[in-house]
C-alpha cells in the first residue's frame, strides 16, 4: 500500500496535469478524473451525456503500484485491462504519466 506522503504527491501531480491538459474554455466539454484506490489511480476522460447535467466516462489509463513498481494498463476492445508492454514498469510514476501523454503507440487517446 503506497504510503500517505506518495498519495499526496501524485494527486498533486495528477491535479497539475489535469489543470493543463485541458484548457478552461474547453472544461464545459471535456474533463479529465482519477480515482485513487489502495495502490491503484485510474485516470478517466469524462464529455456531456445525453442526460442532461451527467457525464458519460471513459477509461483512459490504469497505474498500479505491484512488486515495488509502476506498471500501465490500457483497456481493450473487450473493456478488460491489460498490462501495456511498450511501457516498461518503473519506480517514476511521473515518467509513466508521460509516457501515456506522448500515446507512441495509441493506446490511450483515441
Amino acid at each position: 500500500m503506497l504510503d500517505s506522503f506518495t498519495i499526496r504527491r501524485i494527486q498533486s501531480v495528477m491535479n497539475g496535469y489535469i489543470h493543463e491538459k485541458v484548457p478552461a474554455p474547453l472544461r464545459t466539454m471535456v474533463k479529465l478524473t482519477y480515482e485513487m484506490n489502495d495502490n491503484e489511480l485510474i485516470l478517466t476522460e469524462e464529455r456531456p451525456a445525453e442526460e442532461r447535467y451527467q457525464w458519460d466516462k471513459l477509461h483512459i489509463a490504469r497505474f498500479y503500484w505491484e512488486e515495488n513498481q509502476w506498471k500501465v494498463y490500457a483497456k481493450d476492445e473487450h473493456s478488460s485491462w491489460n498490462m501495456v508492454d511498450v511501457i516498461k514498469p518503473c519506480l517514476d510514476f511521473e515518467d509513466l504519466l508521460e509516457q501515456v501523454e506522448r500515446d507512441e503507440a495509441g493506446l490511450f487517446w483515441r
